[in-house]
């Protein structure tokens, strides 16, 4: 069993006539995009969600709809199947044209027996979770802490074998462009400089380390997976994580600005998202980009675009309702508008994470699933928003109590909740 063995090409295309174009178990040659923008959805699912759609005229969005898929951490943050034996193969694989096949990066058999493909086995529900949804990018962190070995092991010494076999089967059997996370912490250092003695630190020691592994991992996708060209940094929420980030904003704005400057070495054609802003519970987004600006931490040395975590109350706020914490104010769709203000320019964004947790945003889940819609169908019509993804659409085990309770799309059963098959409609039908 490979990475490949998700779900027979039958039952796939059963569900979405000409949706995707999927690898069968084994074999070679690669899938490529989606054969048609107009994928059938079997009626029962388009009855559920055409009602919760009545009212919605959806502007049509490619690739729109995006999902968490991480390589790394404790189910179900994880992604790889308990089978796998997670040894990488040595030597480790040489980047070259050919992806597949048995002479290709992903696939060969190296000395040792091992291959990306055999030894990291992608958990195919987890993985069927983010197909079947439609979603067609995904937020992927590269775990600094499993693959940055430098620090432990000396320089040159990383272990990429889990990021790329997330890509391997994501992107190219499964076209899911990701969106690769690089954060500042935490990360592995030897306590002892010279001697063996790893410690885990809360983040990279200096920007100069920072940016190194931002600079080693944009050369190594461009080496290894060319169409990855997007990049999210310094870490996740970054405005309000005094944590990661105990120097607080001048440290943000330097670990950002030698990450950016490392990945535009590597790559001058990438695209870098700054912050993963969270803009909830009272917090000034907008002011702490203007803030990070007069830090020198702006378009062209810290990011191109801004990524956020932006969820709209429900019932949506209507158009005109000024951007928190303006008198009047709310999380609303202005907030867009007063980022690009405060970044001094009409900014590209990626609303990285929305949710819709029951009952702390929408009472019930079949008024999720109308919020869901809503919120979608307003952010596809604006131009400036590059994608949106669902943050937790199967990891409610994850949240046994806060903000995110409830807000999973696929319960901890498997069963698929309203929502789910209201947002599948919509990235089947006009965002794909």
């Amino acid at each position: 069993m490979n990475l490949r063995s998700v779900m027979s090409a039958g039952l796939f295309a059963s569900l979405f006539a000409g949706a995707f174009a999927l690898s069968g178990c084994g074999g070679g040659g690669q899938s490529g995009p989606p054969a048609s923008a107009g994928a059938l959805v079997p009626s029962r699912l388009a009855a559920a969600s055409t009602r919760a759609t009545t009212a919605a005229v959806v502007t049509n969005r490619t690739a729109f709809v995006g999902a968490f898929f991480r390589p790394e951490g404790a189910p179900p943050f994880g992604i790889f199947s308990p089978q796998s034996t997670q040894v990488e193969p040595v030597p480790y694989p040489t980047a070259g044209p050919v992806l597949l096949g048995n002479n290709g990066y992903c696939e060969k058999i190296a000395a040792n027996g091992a291959s990306i493909d055999g030894s990291f086995m992608v958990d195919t529900t987890k993985l069927n979770d983010v197909i079947f949804l439609g979603a067609r990018w995904t937020r992927m962190p590269a775990p600094q802490f499993f693959v940055d070995l430098s620090h432990v092991f000396g320089a040159g010494n990383y272990a990429f074998g889990s990021l790329d076999a997330a890509q391997c089967i994501s992107l190219t059997y499964h076209s899911l462009r990701p969106v690769i996370n690089l954060e500042a912490g935490p990360v592995q250092y030897n306590a002892t400089p010279g001697k063996f003695s790893p410690t885990s630190f809360p983040t990279y020691q200096t920007a100069g380390d920072f940016g190194q592994w931002c600079g080693v991992v944009a050369a190594h996708e461009r080496s290894v997976f060319p169409s990855v060209t997007q990049f999210s940094l310094p870490g996740n929420e970054v405005n309000s994580n005094p944590q990661l980030f105990p120097g607080g904003e001048p440290q943000i704005a330097a670990y950002s600005k030698a990450c950016y400057a490392a990945i535009k070495a590597a790559n001058p054609s990438a695209f870098v998202y700054g912050f993963e802003l969270n803009m909830d519970g009272g917090l000034n987004a907008p002011g702490f980009v203007s803030r990070m600006a007069a830090l020198g931490c702006k378009t062209g040395t810290c990011y191109d675009g801004i990524s956020m975590h932006l969820s709209l109350r429900y019932p949506i706020p209507p158009p005109g309702t000024p951007c928190y914490p303006n008198p009047g104010g709310d999380y609303s769709m202005q907030c867009i508008a007063d980022i690009q203000s405060a970044a001094q320019g009409p900014i590209h964004v990626l609303i990285s994470e929305t949710v819709y947790p029951v009952p702390a945003s929408v009472p019930d889940e079949q008024t999720k699933a109308s919020a869901v819609v809503a919120e979608f169908t307003a952010y596809a019509a604006n131009p400036a928003i590059d994608g949106v993804a669902y943050a937790n659409v199967d990891e409610c085990a994850l949240y046994p109590s806060g903000y995110f309770f409830d807000g999973c799309l696929i319960d901890t059963s498997g069963n698929h909740l309203p929502a789910w098959d209201a947002l599948q409609w919509l990235a089947t039908q006009h965002l794909i």
